[in-house]
C-alpha cells in the first residue's frame, strides 16, 4: 500500500478514527475521581519538582523572557508540553496497536485508523496543556502574536513523533522488547535535550567533541527551541527554523506511515 492509497483509506475511514479517539478520551481517566484534573496534575508536579532541582539547587538561570523577566518554571513548561506530546505518539503508538489486536481478528478495518483516533486524543490532552501555557504567559504579561504559531509547532512535533511511532509499533509486534527499549531510550534522550536546564550549561566542548553543538542539533531540539522562541522569549523563529521542522516532521512521517502501510495486512497475525 502506497501513501496514497492510504490517506484515501484514510479519509474513508475518519468516522471510525473519530470513534477512537473518543473511546480513547472516555477511557483515559475512567473511574477517576479528578478525571482529567490529572492531566494537568502530573506535568504540573514535574514542573515543580525540576524548578526545584535546577534553579533551586543548582541555580539554572533560564533566558530572559520576551516580557524581561525570567520564570524557570514557565521555561521549563514550554518544552515539556512539546516534548509530552512528542513521546505520547512514541509510547502510545504501540499501546494503542496491541489494544485493538482481539477487534482486529474480528472485524476488518486498516490498524492505522486506532493509532491516528488515540494520537487525536493525545492531541486533545496537549491541546488542553498548551492552553494552560497560554493562560500563565497572559497572567505574567508574557504574550505576543509569535504565540500563536505554537500550536502549528505542536502539531509539526506531534507529527514527527507518530512518525516514528509507526516505526516503533511495528517492531514491537514482532519483538517485544521493543516497548523497553523505546521506554530507556526516552528516558536518556529526555536528559539529553535542554528540556529541563538551558542549553548554555552545556560546556562548548567536553571529551574532544563540540557538545554543545550536538546536542543543539538534536533533531527534537529543533521543536522545544522553537516553542521556547515563540512562547517564552517572543520571537519569530526563523525560517531555517521552520524549514528544519517541516522536513523532519513531513519527511518522518512520511516515511514511518510507508513503512507501516507496507505491513499492515500482516500485523493481525502478530498481534
Amino acid at each position: 500500500m502506497n501513501i496514497a492509497t492510504a490517506l484515501t483509506s484514510a479519509n474513508r475511514y475518519a468516522p471510525l478514527v473519530r470513534n477512537f479517539a473518543g473511546r480513547e478520551l472516555k477511557a483515559r481517566y475512567k473511574r477517576s475521581l479528578l478525571g482529567w484534573t490529572w492531566s494537568l496534575l502530573s506535568p504540573l508536579s514535574t514542573i515543580l519538582v525540576y524548578s526545584l532541582v535546577f534553579s533551586v539547587f543548582f541555580r539554572a538561570a533560564p533566558p530572559v523572557a520576551g516580557n524581561g523577566s525570567q520564570n524557570f518554571a514557565v521555561f521549563l513548561f514550554t518544552g515539556l508540553v512539546v516534548w509530552l506530546l512528542f513521546a505520547g505518539m512514541i509510547n502510545g503508538s504501540m499501546g494503542w496497536l496491541q489494544a485493538i489486536g482481539d477487534l482486529r481478528r474480528k472485524v476488518f478495518f486498516p490498524p492505522e485508523t486506532a493509532i491516528f483516533g488515540s494520537a487525536l486524543a493525545l492531541a486533545v490532552q496537549s491541546a488542553i496543556e498548551a492552553g494552560v501555557l497560554v493562560v500563565v504567559m497572559l497572567l505574567i504579561g508574557n504574550l505576543g502574536p509569535t504565540t500563536l504559531v505554537l500550536p502549528l509547532i505542536l502539531v509539526l512535533a506531534g507529527l514527527f513523533g507518530l512518525g516514528i511511532g509507526f516505526f516503533v509499533c511495528v517492531l514491537n509486534t514482532h519483538y517485544r522488547d521493543m516497548q523497553y527499549l523505546v521506554g530507556i531510550v526516552l528516558n536518556a534522550v529526555f536528559f539529553l535535550v535542554p528540556i529541563v536546564y538551558p542549553l548554555g550549561i552545556i560546556p562548548e566542548r567536553h571529551w574532544g567533541l563540540p557538545i554543545r553543538k550536538i546536542v543543539e542539533l538534536n533533531p527534537i531540539n529543533q521543536f522545544v527551541t522553537a516553542a521556547r522562541e515563540s512562547a517564552y522569549l517572543l520571537q519569530w523563529p526563523s525560517l531555517t527554523r521552520w524549514c528544519t521542522l517541516l522536513g523532519y516532521s513531513l519527511v518522518v512521517f512520511a516515511l514511518g506511515w510507508r513503512f507501516f502501510a507496507q505491513r499492515s495486512m500482516q500485523l493481525s497475525e502478530d498481534m
